[in-house]
């Protein structure tokens, strides 16, 4: 007797596609009725000729992985090669590459853009289904094994309309769909709030430091129009006058008007060698990835072999990690590396290394790294072609920091230490409502899909 899990029949009217993958596919169980997404959607192919008012400027939508979609950029129709689509309020659109990672979004109302890219599939719903309904199943966990199931090609994995609507989803009545959409927004609600008062702290962080160090706010002046502008040899920044004509100098960035002000490099060594002793074989492996941006920590530890650190930046316990590439520098990659397997890392040829001295706590360094004045600075200073723009030791080494003592027997005294203790409350606060949304988000997933699908 042949065992069924060796052999299955399918009826030829069910071969669509010759793939065995799709004679095998995931099987949903629902309370309510599986209808097909062709069934229920209008597939929108009709693209507008935008180069021929070349005069009128027009707006483009993008697609996030996490955020879904957006407003992205303006655009003369005489800088346009090619027709796009316009989207409307309600239509949803996708990126037949990238949806297996979430790249998927909904046109609302609060998104003023209209067009988009013709490389992105865009549909709307019919009367029976709501598209924030509909947008909820395509982020489920249980839709990414469908989308693996319905994929073709053989190097670029791609989800085509025509595949997408054979799909078949849970369809309960309208009323169930409003009142499923209606908790999942309350919850996002709550975890939107928590990150909103995350990020009035993680503001306030910034702004009170700088209070208490007299640290002015920055004046951007304007550059001088004048053909032949003049600087003296010791403010030179680096061989070029992009560099020296920048309004905002990296000396004057963090300058106290209370405290004595000193090199960076008082404090630190900026890319020091780092030798890992031959004794030791394993260490941490920390790439771009394991940053987090968030919170401005590593995220994750993996273990590498010490022979294999040729190529990459090496470190060291207590080193600060700095990425110099954009957009990795923006985003706020930057981290005290702690608990290092044997002490030692090495990672991404995209940090810089800052290797703290005994007159300053890592921490106190940090938080003018990590900072947004100095983000937001360091951008004019870039070097390198588009996309592979890099911020250079030239101007990280300019900087100035105000000089404090690491600690004091006086409790009146400003010290590193005190500074460290308040930053540090507040960014645990920080931590605790960044959680907080993550779980509301989880657990408002979780009950989406249980209630869909059990």
């Amino acid at each position: 007797m042949t065992s069924d899990k060796l052999l299955k029949f399918v009826p030829f009217s069910k071969t669509s596609q010759w793939n065995v993958k799709y004679f095998f596919s995931t099987q949903l169980h629902s309370v309510f009725p599986l209808s097909a997404i062709g069934d229920n959607t209008i597939h929108i192919t009709e693209k507008t000729k935008l180069f021929n008012e070349p005069e009128r400027k027009f707006s483009f939508l993008g697609i996030s992985n996490e955020t879904g979609m957006f407003d992205a950029y303006t655009e003369y129709g005489k800088n346009i090669n090619q027709p796009y689509i316009r989207v409307q309020d309600g239509c949803l659109a996708y990126n037949p590459y990238r949806i297996n990672v979430g790249s998927v979004g909904l046109k609302t109302p609060a998104l003023k853009n209209e067009y988009i890219s013709p490389a992105y599939v865009v549909f709307r719903c019919r009367q029976t289904l709501l598209p924030e309904y509909l947008l909820l199943v395509l982020k489920s966990s249980f839709f990414h094994f469908l989308i693996k199931e319905n994929t073709t090609g053989s190097v670029r994995q791609t989800l085509s309309y025509k595949n997408l609507s054979k799909i078949e989803i849970p369809l309960p009545p309208l009323s169930v769909q409003e009142e499923l959409v209606r908790r999942h927004q309350e919850a996002s609600a709550q975890a939107q709030e928590c990150e909103s008062r995350a990020a009035v702290l993680e503001k306030g962080i910034e702004s009170r430091l700088f209070e208490i160090l007299a640290i002015p706010p920055t004046e951007e002046k304007t550059p001088s129009a004048a053909l032949l502008g003049t600087t003296r040899f010791r403010n030179l920044i680096g061989w070029g006058a992009k560099l020296n004509s920048t309004a905002v100098k990296p000396q004057e960035l963090f300058r106290s008007a209370r405290y004595p002000n000193v090199a960076i490099e008082y404090y630190c060594k900026i890319n020091p060698r780092t030798t890992i002793p031959d004794k030791i074989q394993e260490v941490s492996f920390i790439p771009m990835e394991c940053v987090s941006d968030r919170y401005g920590e590593i995220s994750e530890q993996r273990l590498g072999p010490a022979s294999q650190s040729k190529g990459y930046t090496l470190f060291q316990e207590n080193d600060i990690l700095w990425a110099k590439i954009t957009p990795c520098m923006q985003n706020g990659k930057c981290a005290i590396a702690r608990n290092l397997r044997n002490g030692y890392g090495y990672g991404s040829t995209e940090f810089h290394v800052f290797r703290t001295n005994e007159k300053v706590l890592p921490e106190y360094l940090y938080c003018f790294l990590r900072s947004h004045k100095l983000r937001h600075t360091a951008v004019a200073y870039f070097t390198g072609s588009a996309g592979q723009q890099r911020v250079g030791t030239d101007f990280l080494s300019l900087l100035t920091i105000p000089w404090l003592p690491i600690s004091s027997a006086d409790p009146s005294e400003l010290t590193q230490q005190s500074i460290m203790e308040e930053v540090f409350r507040t960014k645990k606060k920080i931590k605790d409502l960044y959680t907080r949304a993550e779980e509301l988000r989880r657990q408002a997933k979780e009950e989406f899909e249980e209630a869909i699908s059990g």
